[in-house]
């Protein structure tokens, strides 16, 4: 990349880019010295996957059960566990095939609950100006694609999915520059606003609004299982609230990890129950067009997300093949081996 176009986008991002840095959310008003604090950390904010730990303030279920959360925003899943690794939070909301990935590496991390339920909404998105250079996914080598990137211990899962559909598109992921991004508005729109990406592979709500706003349109949908063609594992569990496996040997680590269980279920429930325009109302949005495009995501989507905190085991195994189509000749430790069902459980 040339030296102007990453000082641009650095400085539309600002922070964003840097790893090193978060944003952190305002804790809410509860009585002092009641509550236990439990800190999470999160990509974002606003990516649709991770909607319900943000509303887990807004709705009061933390304070209903003796909590306090605190939410501190990063560029990626990867970044915001090892923040949790170094011990600056106690869990990260992640792709789960990561896992995997870092315990091959010496790292004994394990997801506590799942988050997302059967639907992907990831798209892969041109720059609006090379829509008519950039036809198929093809045209991409040579290219600079922007996506959320880990770290020299891992990956992102998004990172992985991309590489995954350039494979079975007939591009290898050395023939494109990658360009990392967080998952947040900022640095998406930034991304395509100085040029510095030709392509970004990235969640909803983002892509709609890259559209809506001129800047990018879709070239690959993967929320149309049409696209999932020579996709094997596609449908591996896509996020979780995960942490070091040696905070939950720990007395004050257990209560903690029952009561974020008890939060992300009583949310998950919450949505189930709740109409896409109530979800949008109490989500912490900026606009009401943001409002908007929550509210018709999730009417297209209903089952983004886990009905109830529950691991499905189906979607453990999956993350096997995905990671066997994806890594290569690495070897793993089974998926299953990263889950630990004692406050979640698991779908019979």
């Amino acid at each position: 990349m040339q030296p102007g176009r990453r000082h641009t986008l650095q400085a539309l991002c600002g922070a964003v880019l840097l790893p090193s840095q978060a944003w952190a959310q305002p804790a809410p008003t509860t009585s002092p010295g009641t509550e236990t604090i439990i800190r999470l950390n999160l990509p974002g904010p606003g990516s649709l996957p991770f909607l319900p730990l943000e509303l887990i303030n807004a709705l009061g279920f933390d304070r209903e059960i003796g909590a306090r959360l605190v939410l501190r925003y990063h560029p990626s899943g990867i970044r915001a566990l090892e923040d949790v690794l170094i011990g600056n939070a106690d869990f990260a909301a992640l792709g789960f095939p990561t896992l995997p990935v870092l315990h091959a590496k010496g790292k004994d991390v394990v997801a506590i609950a799942p988050i997302s339920g059967e639907q992907q909404v990831f798209k892969l998105m041109v720059r609006k100006d090379l829509a008519k250079k950039i036809t198929r996914i093809k045209d991409l080598a040579g290219r600079t694609i922007g996506t959320s990137t880990g770290s020299p211990s891992s990956k992102t899962y998004m990172q992985m999915v991309a590489e995954m559909v350039l494979k079975a598109h007939g591009v290898a992921p050395e023939q494109v520059r990658w360009l990392p991004t967080g998952q947040n508005w900022e640095s998406n729109s930034g991304a395509f606003i100085s040029q510095a990406a030709d392509a970004l592979f990235c969640e909803q709500p983002f892509p709609n609004r890259l559209v809506r706003e001129g800047l990018g349109l879709p070239l690959l949908d993967l929320t149309d299982k049409r696209t999932h063609t020579g996709l094997a594992g596609i449908d591996a569990l896509r996020s979780v609230v995960a942490t070091h496996r040696t905070l939950l040997t720990q007395p004050d680590g257990q209560r903690k990890a029952e009561l974020m269980v008890q939060m992300l279920r009583r949310t998950l429930v919450w949505l189930r129950a709740a109409s896409p325009q109530a979800v949008a109302n109490r989500a912490s949005m900026r606009s009401d067009q943001e409002r908007q495009d929550i509210t018709e995501l999730l009417t297209k989507s209903p089952l983004i997300y886990s009905a109830d905190a529950r691991f499905n085991l189906q979607q453990v195994q999956d993350t096997d093949i995905f990671l066997r189509t994806t890594q290569g000749d690495m070897n793993f430790a089974p998926a299953s081996g990263r889950i630990e069902t004692r406050w979640a459980g698991q779908q019979t």
